[in-house]
Formats: C-alpha cells, sequence, structure tokens
C-alpha cells in the first residue's frame, strides 16, 4: 500500500510539471511578436511646383477657381511652371522658359511630375494619380484629363495633348487640361488638382504622394467652398 502511494506521487508530480512545461511553451507562442519595420523615409526633394494661368505679361499662380461643371465643356487648361512665386514673367517663351527653370532642380536628379485628383461623390470618396498618358482614362466617366508637353511642341503653332506611345523619359508635362465628362454632376462641392515631382516609388505611401514638392488648386464648384 506504501508503495502505491508513492508511486501516484510520483505520477501526480511528473504530469504537473509536465503540464507547467505545456503553459510555458503555450505563453511563450503567445506574446512573440512580428518585429516592425520602421519607415527611414526622408524627402529631401523641395522642388517648387505650381499651377498658374498665362496672360500676356506671363503667368499668375493659381490655388483656387470657382467653376460649373457641364459635361464635355472644359473645366480650365493649367499651366505648370517650377516655381511658388504668385507671378512669372517668361523669357523666350513658355516652353524654353519652363526647360531652363526646370533644369535648375532636375540637373543631377530623376524627377518626374505627376498629378492628384480628389474628389467626393454621395457614395464614395475619390483619389487618384496621373503619372503617365495611360491614367488619364481613369474616372473618366467625372472627368476627362490630357496631358501637354509645351517644351518638345515649343516651335509648332498648334499640337495635341500626349498619347501614350509618345511618353518617354524626356516628356514633361508642362500643361494639364481638364474637362467634365456625363457623370460631373455627381461630384460634390469641389475637385482637388495638386501636381507634385517625385523620383521613385518611394515617395509615395499607399498610392499617395507624400513628398515636400507639391501645390493644389481646389476647383470649387458652384461657390460651394
Amino acid at each position: 500500500m506504501y508503495k502505491k502511494v508513492i508511486v501516484l506521487i510520483l505520477i501526480i508530480v511528473i504530469t504537473s510539471a509536465c503540464a507547467k512545461n505545456d503553459n510555458n511553451i503555450k505563453k511563450e507562442k503567445v506574446e512573440e511578436k512580428t518585429p516592425i519595420v520602421e519607415d527611414k523615409y526622408v524627402d529631401l526633394n523641395n522642388t517648387p511646383i505650381s499651377f498658374y494661368s498665362s496672360n500676356d505679361s506671363g503667368l499668375i499662380k493659381l490655388t483656387k477657381i470657382n467653376k460649373t461643371l457641364v459635361s464635355l465643356e472644359d473645366v480650365g487648361l493649367f499651366q505648370i511652371y517650377p516655381s511658388n512665386e504668385d507671378n512669372i514673367s517668361l523669357d523666350g517663351g513658355f516652353g524654353n522658359s519652363f526647360y531652363n527653370e526646370w533644369m535648375k532642380y532636375n540637373t543631377n536628379n530623376n524627377l518626374k511630375i505627376g498629378f492628384n485628383i480628389k474628389f467626393n461623390t454621395d457614395s464614395e470618396e475619390i483619389s487618384y494619380n496621373i503619372l503617365s498618358p495611360n491614367n488619364t482614362f481613369d474616372k473618366w466617366e467625372f472627368l476627362m484629363n490630357y496631358l501637354y508637353d509645351d517644351y518638345a511642341n515649343r516651335n509648332k503653332g498648334f499640337y495635341s495633348h500626349i498619347e501614350n506611345d509618345e511618353f518617354n523619359d524626356s516628356t514633361l508635362f508642362t500643361s494639364f487640361k481638364m474637362q467634365s465628362n456625363y457623370r460631373c454632376n455627381e461630384i460634390k462641392d469641389k475637385i482637388l488638382l495638386t501636381v507634385f515631382t517625385y523620383d521613385s516609388s518611394d515617395d509615395f505611401l499607399d498610392g499617395e504622394y507624400r513628398g515636400n514638392s507639391k501645390n493644389t488648386l481646389t476647383i470649387c464648384l458652384n461657390d460651394n467652398c
């Protein structure tokens, strides 16, 4: 009888020890964490960039305009220029002036120009980037967009927007044309049109530009903003 009691006690002790070990293993597994990767993004690109309208004396910076959208009518043709000044005097025409100013910032870089469009409807918040002529077809049922290279066409009296088969690393987006389409009446209050410069995919996070070099034009609809 005594031996049986001793054996029973040993079994209980061993079973308890195993159970504790199992609990420790489970606990260790629960406490394991996925290492956090730190985002070390730093943007050293401070290239000025803005939207402008042109007149006989040069360029006037645009930050806000008022429009009423009518399907298949132009919202506006906006000049892009590497500056944040309110007024620009052009020397040698717009195409040459743009190129000369652009090369001050792009001599040792691989800078490109891109755009973002944001607006709301009753059912969704829309945001998309235009980085090439292909992107101009995005959300075309609301807005149709066109890109122009005034430097490449500086000696021509008339020229059309850039097609994707004409687009290459030397293409400069110097003008942006926006036209409303058949669902334009669904856009609420305003359109935010942003121009920015970038040099790699690292300048974007979840599809949104996060760099320093940008400027936004607010297109206020029916005086609602």
